[in-house]
């Protein structure tokens, strides 16, 4: 099992994981695997590739959904099981995405990188979402740490 504790208040942890709650229910309703598909003219394969495609994705948020359920999370102590890291780093990613694309669409490449520079005129919208990157972001850097 992999354990860390993150470098983050658990105040602020506590702000951001109803967030990211309702951002892991839409990250579902973003997701599209019809326009990933190699080969177009076999309808078999098609729907076996989509098939595979929407298992791993689901396999990908059951591994969030425990994570972002653990009772220890809202005090900032991560716990994974060795077998669900490559699972869970891939739900995370899919979870930064959906803030990138939804609470942190009008904030440049540069702005999120650098930071943003006047965080406290945000909208709560834009707070939250950049807080819950970060936090997201530390957890899948800790877990490749760990693991490497």
């Amino acid at each position: 099992m992999i354990e860390f504790s993150l470098q983050v208040e658990p105040r602020i942890i506590a702000a951001i994981l109803p967030e990211l709650g309702k951002l892991f229910a839409r990250s579902s309703q973003l997701a599209d695997f019809s326009e990933c598909v190699p080969i177009e003219d076999d309808p078999d394969f098609q729907e076996a590739w989509v098939d595979g495609l929407e298992e791993d994705a689901k396999n990908d948020r059951n591994a969030l959904a425990r994570l972002l359920k653990s009772p220890r999370l809202p005090y900032g102590r991560v716990e994974v099981e060795e077998e669900d890291v490559d699972e869970l780093l891939r739900g995370l990613t899919e979870i930064r995405f959906t803030i990138r694309k939804t609470s942190l669409k009008d904030v440049s490449d540069s702005e999120l990188e650098s930071g943003i520079s006047d965080l406290s005129s945000s909208k709560p919208e834009v707070r939250i979402g950049y807080f819950g990157y970060l936090l997201t972001a530390e957890i899948q850097e800790r877990i490749i740490q760990e693991v490497c």
